[in-house]
């Protein structure tokens, strides 16, 4: 079994400290009680306990002397009548092991370990309950250095969480190209989504990385539809599936639209294209010392210039791109950081501000790309009546709409396409190996109907 770098981790976010001593404290998550119930949620660790620790389990502390440079985990207590019913745990030092810390103690150990330190600062996070740190350290607390540091460190991603990712994105990737050969006309879409998730469980993925979408026609205008309820009732329409398994903590974030017949009908297939032709091109742009935002404006370049040629917009391109109009078809942002999170950490930097423009609003991350950061490329393209209608009522961007031709694509609903890449020393490495060019598309699809 791989050891998980949880020392790697504590050396690299106390670099960016940058201090000399002290020691950093957290701590995981609990299991939290239904009300007036005794059933549990499910159970999903803090995430930037996860990064330091490896840790899945609830009621687990860890802290990291940056003198000593030594790593010591606090573990969970599992008394004989809770073993009756949760089993019984590895010991301490199995634990110690299989993390990657030097030292490993129960719990009710915290303050006597930690004090015996004689730290001068306890670096810990806003929302660390420091209780068992005890009187004799509270003055030494500090709940705010830590958070910028940390999540700095969860941007670049090692060896090991870039072949966890990769892991996890063929998981899904595998389990994107079952739906595909064995979805039909007249099936749900919780067909979809139920199907997707026992696929990757029996992978030995915990659970999604997030609440997967299937979403059929016109329901993929909305960007975060999570009913997943409605009949695959015509064979025009296409499906939107955007799915992630978790590994190892790990998540993916994976989107495909293909049709829910074996071929792509003339309208959707134009969107789809534009669409495949704006993640191609970003996509092979993505490398070192470039700014992501650049990416959402080519992605926005490649759009204008694809709904221009088929009459969706009209006027000069440059007038086009200058009035943000494309916003109004792609209201998202081209992609994101991804980890631990779906949505990682570390996209705005300390003073880096949002652009308030239609798309640039909504980017989730700011910054130069540098190799071992981990992005998603997800651009689309949505016919939504409510932004549209709200075009309509904006002189510089009405102009360059016909809302005649809007008004025959909007059967399409929406399209997004979404791969993970590592920025790498050259260029990317495209973790994700799911299908999406149209032909292979309708050659997988064909396979449902035979």
């Amino acid at each position: 079994m791989q050891v998980y770098p949880a020392k790697q981790h504590f050396a690299k976010t106390a670099k960016n400290l940058n201090v000399p001593s002290g020691v950093i404290f957290v701590r995981g998550g609990e299991t939290i009680i239904h009300p007036d119930s005794d059933t549990e949620y499910e159970f999903h660790q803090d995430s930037n306990f996860y990064y330091l620790s490896g840790v899945r389990e609830p009621g687990f502390a860890a802290a990291y002397d940056i003198a000593s440079d030594m790593a010591i985990l606090f573990v969970n207590h599992v008394s004989a009548d809770e073993a009756v019913w949760i089993g019984v745990p590895p010991s301490l030092d199995a634990y110690r092991v299989a993390h990657g810390f030097d030292q490993a103690h129960y719990t009710f150990d915290i303050e006597n370990v930690l004090s015996a330190l004689k730290p001068s600062t306890v670096y810990t996070l806003e929302y660390t309950n420091t209780e068992q740190l005890g009187a004799s350290l509270a003055p030494a607390v500090d709940h705010r250095a830590l958070i910028e540091p940390l999540h700095e460190a969860r941007v670049f991603k090692d060896a090991f969480e870039i072949d966890v990712m990769r892991r996890a994105n063929r998981i899904s990737s595998d389990a994107h190209v079952t739906l595909m050969k064995e979805t039909r006309q007249g099936m749900n879409e919780a067909e979809v989504r139920g199907r997707f998730v026992g696929l990757v469980l029996a992978q030995n993925s915990m659970y999604e990385a997030y609440g997967s979408i299937a979403a059929r026609g016109r329901n993929a205008a909305v960007l975060h539809y999570t009913k997943n309820n409605q009949q695959l009732d015509s064979s025009e329409d296409m499906i939107l599936v955007d799915a992630g398994a978790t590994f190892e903590n790990y998540a993916s974030d994976i989107t495909r639209t293909w049709p829910v017949g074996p071929t792509f009908s003339p309208l959707c297939r134009d969107i789809y294209q534009i669409v495949l032709d704006m993640q191609k091109q970003v996509i092979q742009a993505c490398g070192p010392n470039k700014q992501w935002e650049d990416m959402h404006n080519l992605a926005n370049r490649v759009a204008a210039q694809g709904l221009l040629k088929l009459g969706i917009l009209r006027g000069p391109l440059d007038a086009i791109l200058d009035n943000y109009v494309v916003g109004y078809f792609m209201p998202h942002g081209i992609g994101h950081l991804i980890g631990i999170d779906t949505h990682d950490v570390g996209g705005y930097p300390s003073g880096t501000q949002r652009v308030n423009k239609p798309g640039l609003r909504y980017l989730r991350a700011r910054r130069e790309m540098l190799p071992n950061m981990v992005f998603t490329v997800e651009p689309g393209l949505y016919f939504v009546d409510d932004m549209l209608n709200d075009a309509k009522n904006i002189k510089e961007v009405a102009q360059y709409i016909d809302f005649d031709k809007v008004a025959e694509y909007r059967c399409v609903g929406g399209v997004r396409i979404e791969d993970n890449i590592v920025i790498t020393e050259t260029g990317y490495d495209n973790l994700t190996v799911c299908p999406k060019e149209v032909d292979e598309l309708e050659s997988i699809r064909a396979v449902a109907y035979k």
